[in-house]
Parts: C-alpha cells; structure tokens; sequence
C-alpha cells in the first residue's frame, strides 16, 4: 500500500464528527497500516467456540449400573465385577430395598476425559439417592454393612443428569438446551471439573429422543 499525503490524511480526518471524536480515520488508517497506534488497554477479547454436543441417553433406573448387591456384616464390600458402564457420562444413584438400608456407597471410575473419579453417596433406605458427578465408566463400588438384618441390599443407578464434556463454570455459557427437536428448560449444573459440570432436562431420556447442549467453549 503506498502511503497517503498528509492532505489525504487531513482530509479524511475532517470528513466527519464521528471521524473527529474517534482520533481521525485518516490518522488510525495509516496508524494500522505503518504501525504507532496503541490498541485500547480497556478490557480483553477472548475468542470463543461454540460446541454442540449431542446425545440421546437410555432411561435411568436404579438398576442400570449393578443389580440389588447383597450387604454383609460388620464390613464394607468391594464390587468391581457385572458392572454396565453408563451410556454417557452421567450421574450414578443408589438405591436400598428397605428403610433400614444406611450407610456411604463410594463409586469409583473415570470421567469422560479419562481422569479417576470417585463419588460417595449415602444411602437413605428405600430412596433413590443421586450422586453428584458424572462417570463415564465405572469400576468399583463399596457398599457400606448391613445395619439390621442379612437381608439388606443396595442397587446402583443412573440418573437423568447428564456431564458435560468439559468443565462449565458459568451457566451463561450454556446458550441452547434442546430436547427432542423442542427447546428445553435444562437445570445446569456448574462446576469446576467436567465430573461436577452437569445438565438436567425437563424432558426424560428413552435411548431415542436428541438431547443437545450447545455451549461455549
């Protein structure tokens, strides 16, 4: 570009208030061109992506990950063996089959990053509890002692949270919760981690229906 006369530099500097409140057109012009013009030192701009992930999770039932385990005596048990990992990565539950059922359930796996994950939730007899990070597989879980009798058991679940596949620490970074074609009232959940960052639709998962998160990353 060849340079402009300081008369094409004055004349559109002149062309206009506006011209003349930003510091003159002309002048920024051949500032960006051959250098000298400072950048404005307020604020930052960060560019950001957006990402859309997709999915379309199985029902959640209290049973998904491993059938009713049978408690023992006096001691936690170690169950790394008949697990179902969870379709995506999301929330696990446990569920007791009787008022007496007390105690910690520790799950341990991995996020869907890869990283070791545990969660401890604690049983509340009959009642479905829901854990609070999301795991992509599952490889062990402790169940806490039976409190009354040896007839005590403990299943552990999924539930319909599912993780989002990294970390959302800002709500508003989430722009646009569909499900099923529809927009949807999705809860998110924010967190520090991928594990604690979590979206829960209004609609409920069947293994068909599209569930999509849009977000920016």
């Amino acid at each position: 570009m060849t340079r402009m006369t300081s008369k094409m530099i004055s004349d559109l500097d002149r062309m206009n208030e506006a011209s003349r409140r930003s510091g003159g057109l002309g002048t920024r012009l051949d500032a960006l061109e051959f250098g000298s013009l400072v950048a404005p030192s307020a604020g930052t701009v960060t560019p950001l992506t957006a990402v859309k992930y997709s999915t379309h999770p199985a029902v959640g039932t209290a049973t998904y990950v491993h059938a009713a385990i049978l408690l023992i005596q006096t001691v936690t048990k170690d169950v790394s063996t008949a697990i179902t990992n969870p379709d995506y990565p999301r929330i696990a539950t446990v569920k007791g089959n009787g008022a007496a059922v007390t105690g910690n359930v520790v799950i341990t796996g991995t996020d869907i990053n890869g990283v070791a994950i545990t969660d401890t939730i604690a049983a509340s007899g009959a009642n479905e509890v829901l854990g609070v990070k999301a795991f992509k597989t599952i490889t062990n879980i402790n169940v806490p002692p039976y409190a009354v009798a040896g007839t005590e058991s403990i299943s552990i679940g999924v539930g319909n949270k599912i993780g989002f596949p990294i970390a959302v620490p800002d709500a508003s970074t989430v722009i646009a919760k569909t499900f099923d074609g529809a927009a949807d009232n999705t809860t998110v959940t924010v967190g520090a981690t991928a594990a604690l960052s979590l979206a829960a639709p209004t609609g409920t998962f069947n293994g068909v229906k599209i569930y999509e998160l849009v977000f920016l990353a």
